[in-house]
């Protein structure tokens, strides 16, 4: 097993379904976690990883989604994540509209948070996880290993891996010989 000290997790389209472009999870009953992924995330903690989930979720500064659902829908999350056995560190949200902050990934504000939260974070032994060039290319400012999940096929770009989903991300993670060569 391959200790990673800090994995961050994209939400939306890795954890859960992802609506149309254009449309946000406003509410509990539009919350469909992805097959796996709660477990994924329980492996991630129990192997000794922070688990850190890092979402931009404008939908909050365009009025759509309201800030007491999405607190309702990620205490779901990690209720879920709780029942199998797992423990998120944090889930750290962009609640800007898309080019009004410097939180909203790709910029790195979440990342810094995260580290004001927890000093102990080098990103340089971290992992981000995510399903948009967005949490690629955040991965790579702060200096941190990608994985990114994608249906798509084709050879992965330089410094990240490709998977099709949060389990085969947490599966490449967790597998040593496929760790050493891959991540």
């Amino acid at each position: 097993m391959i200790p990673i000290a800090t994995v961050f997790v994209d939400r939306d389209g890795v954890i859960n379904r992802k609506l149309p472009d254009g449309e946000y999870v406003n509410s509990l009953d539009q919350f469909d976690l992805l097959p796996g992924s709660v477990e994924a995330l329980a492996a991630l903690s129990n192997a000794g990883s922070r688990v850190i989930v890092v979402t931009n979720q404008q939908g909050v500064g365009k009025g759509l989604t309201q800030p007491h659902a999405l607190d309702q829908i990620h205490q779901r999350l990690r209720a879920a994540v709780a029942a199998a056995g797992g423990v998120l560190t944090a889930i750290i949200v962009c609640p800007h509209i898309e080019g009004s902050c410097d939180c909203r990934k790709p910029r790195i504000g979440l990342f810094v948070e995260a580290k004001r939260r927890y000093p102990q974070i080098e990103f340089s032994d971290s992992v981000v996880i995510g399903d948009s060039t967005c949490d690629i290319e955040a991965a790579g400012q702060i200096g941190a290993n990608a994985i990114l999940v994608t249906d798509e096929q084709g050879e992965p770009a330089s410094g990240r891996s490709t998977v099709s989903s949060l389990a085969g991300a947490v599966e490449l993670l967790l597998t040593p010989e496929r760790a050493d060569n891959e991540v």
